[in-house]
């Protein structure tokens, strides 16, 4: 029988927002939510059933959850007394920052979140680890109560998924944004490379990105790449430039 009954969690942003809902949606007792934010903290004690607290040392349950920013784990992880069961949810801090407690563990949702839109959690890998294996097997069994993949993870393989999430989600969405300014820019209807989009994502789920590769830094086609380089300046050139060299090298059109 699982040692874990109740939870507290702190912090009130997206994944908190997330993770909270996953886990009230899934059973589990969520006893206190705590947040800055006195307003976005009662609002979601009210939505998982949960009591609001303004202070740490109210904290009352069996497994309390860090969702916070990462150089705020550090410090209060601190003000938890050492022998409380602390996870935090970061991607590329270590389990080592929880301190010396006895039992911490990290549960690390491979997703991006945003409060306006709706997660399929059950979808979301959680990347989990342990100070010991049976803490690690009872954070693994809660764990995949709310998702069809667990995956136990060291804290240095860890980071390096984190580092590799960046690039396939923080930079493509800028690539996106920097996309949409363009066409604004342009006077053009940025919702027309809406289906292109997807159809990029979509089309991963059947071929490798080396394969998938189109477009003309793919075909060596030099007449169009320095079309468009003209019709660009500043950070927009710059990018281009240098994804257009990546991929000519990557193909040996260069």
């Amino acid at each position: 029988m699982s040692k874990i009954r109740s939870i507290s969690i702190v912090g009130t942003g997206n994944v908190a927002f997330h993770l909270g809902k996953a886990l009230h949606a899934s059973g589990w007792n969520i006893e206190h939510v705590y947040g800055r934010n006195a307003a976005e903290g009662k609002r979601l004690a009210a939505l998982l059933n949960a009591n609001y607290t303004e202070k740490i040392p109210e904290l009352e349950a069996d497994l309390i959850i860090l969702c916070i920013n990462d150089d705020a784990i550090q410090s209060l992880s601190q003000m938890i007394p050492a022998e409380k069961l602390v996870a935090h949810t970061s991607g590329s801090i270590s389990l080592e920052a929880l301190g010396d407690r006895s039992n911490k563990a990290v549960i690390y949702p491979l997703q991006t979140f945003s409060k306006e839109k709706e997660t399929v959690f059950s979808k979301v890998p959680l990347l989990v680890e342990a100070s010991n294996d049976a803490l690690l097997h009872e954070i693994a069994t809660l764990c995949g109560s709310l998702t069809e993949q667990v995956v136990c993870v060291s804290s240095d393989d860890r980071k390096k998924v984190h580092l590799n999430a960046v690039f396939i989600n923080n930079f493509v969405n800028h690539l996106v944004f920097l996309s949409q300014e363009l066409m604004n820019q342009q006077g053009l209807d940025w919702n027309l490379l809406k289906p292109l989009l997807r159809e990029t994502v979509e089309k991963l789920d059947i071929l490798d990105p080396l394969d998938a590769q189109t477009g003309p830094a793919r075909r060596g086609d030099l007449h169009t790449i320095e079309a468009h380089s003209a019709l660009l300046k500043g950070v927009h050139k710059e990018i281009y430039e240098l994804f257009t060299r990546s991929i000519m090298k990557t193909y040996g059109q260069s």
